[in-house]
């Protein structure tokens, strides 16, 4: 059986991601929620970046993204215009992608909930 990775978090009983042989999933959310949205967004973007990366994999490798938003009319394309700064040009790295309102607490604004493929480490 191949070990299941997981990518340590700081909530109790929950970690920011996994990676199972060459899947990984992994959540990208700001660390500091007093933060006005876009601020969250840039940390959500990077707390992604660092997630996948500790898991052997970055963002062009992504097959898909869920985006939980606060407040979906009010900041939807304000979010996809930071989505695309993010992401990128090339088409050949976008992943699918949906976009739903939620309801938060505490002053969170925003999830991004990825998956993604690596090199499959057991076939090294």
């Amino acid at each position: 059986m191949f070990p299941i990775e997981r990518i340590p978090g700081t909530i109790p009983t929950r970690c920011f991601g996994s990676a199972y042989r060459d899947l990984v999933w992994a959540l990208g959310m700001s660390d500091d929620f007093s933060l006005d949205f876009e601020g969250q967004a840039v940390r959500a973007f990077a707390n992604l970046d660092a997630g996948l990366a500790q898991v052997g994999t970055d963002k062009t490798r992504l097959i898909s993204v869920q985006v939980y938003l606060y407040d979906v009319d009010g900041k939807k394309k304000a979010f996809d215009e930071m989505w695309a700064a993010w992401i990128g040009p090339d088409p050949d790295h976008w992943p699918m992608r949906s976009c739903v309102q939620v309801t938060f607490t505490g002053g969170n604004k925003l999830e991004l909930l990825a998956v993604a493929v690596r090199d499959d480490p057991a076939a090294k």
